[in-house]
């Protein structure tokens, strides 16, 4: 009892330690974007000698498929699959995480006020910063894993399943720079942004878990209630974003 106690410490010190360097890289890049200034149109300029039309359309798939709505949609898909298995408290928590994403990024686009490069290979309406797919894919992403690592909890499986995310979460962001849509600096800023985002929300959910509260008897009249207005909030969001204010 007392080891496992300890491991468990041991992961939140982790969990906060790493929310906490998210954090501030986000805010680093967010008060010195200028700096990078040069290496971001370094970055821009180089991209173009490594295009093609097959590598584009693959590009463009991708872009596709990491897109937010299309995540939104995902997300509800696999919460409602979860709250069938009678595992509401996760369905919830990635439909929170990733809501949560999609306002505070919607938020943060116009404060920032940047604009994207002016060769993008395809069009993407809104601001550039931070990057909207680099954030949404780890929030999707880490989510999952995190439920993957509860499951399957091999020192080898978890391996797999960190280099599986990693990979994904590189292919995504540099899917946005070879599209020219994105800055380097917002992909950066993106991947830090999702990173404190998701260690935030999970570790709520692992405080809520410890404290009893999923196992409340009301849980499932509340977690309906909750999953309802996920999906209202959900639904909201991609009617925003479709309108142009990603």
């Amino acid at each position: 009892m007392k080891t496992t106690i300890s491991k468990l410490a041991k992961t939140e010190r982790i969990f906060v330690i790493t929310c906490i360097v998210a954090l501030l890289g986000f805010l680093i890049i967010t008060i010195f974007r200028a700096n990078f200034h040069s290496i971001d149109v370094s970055i821009n300029l180089w991209i173009p000698s490594i295009q093609s039309s097959a590598l584009t359309f693959l590009a463009q798939v991708i872009a596709l498929i990491f897109d937010t709505i299309s995540l939104a949609i995902i997300s509800l898909v696999i919460s409602g699959f979860l709250f069938l298995k009678n595992y509401k408290a996760h369905g919830l928590l990635l439909l929170a995480a990733m809501g949560g994403d999609a306002l505070i990024v919607s938020a943060l686009k116009p404060l920032e006020h940047i604009s994207r490069p002016t060769s993008a290979f395809s069009f993407d309406s809104g601001f550039s910063y931070p990057s909207g797919h680099s954030a949404g894919c780890i929030v999707f992403g880490g989510v999952l894993a995190y439920f993957a690592w509860q499951h399957w909890q091999s020192k080898s499986s978890r391996v797999a399943i960190g280099v599986g995310l990693g990979l994904i979460v590189g292919v995504v962001g540099f899917d946005r720079i070879y599209l020219n849509v994105h800055w380097l600096s917002d992909v950066f800023g993106g991947w830090m942004l999702g990173t404190f985002w998701v260690l935030f929300d999970i570790l709520i959910f692992r405080q809520l878990n410890v404290a009893g509260k999923f196992q409340s008897d009301k849980l499932n009249q509340v977690a309906n209630v909750l999953f309802g207005l996920a999906v209202v909030t959900s639904v909201l969001i991609v009617v925003w974003i479709l309108f142009g204010f990603s």
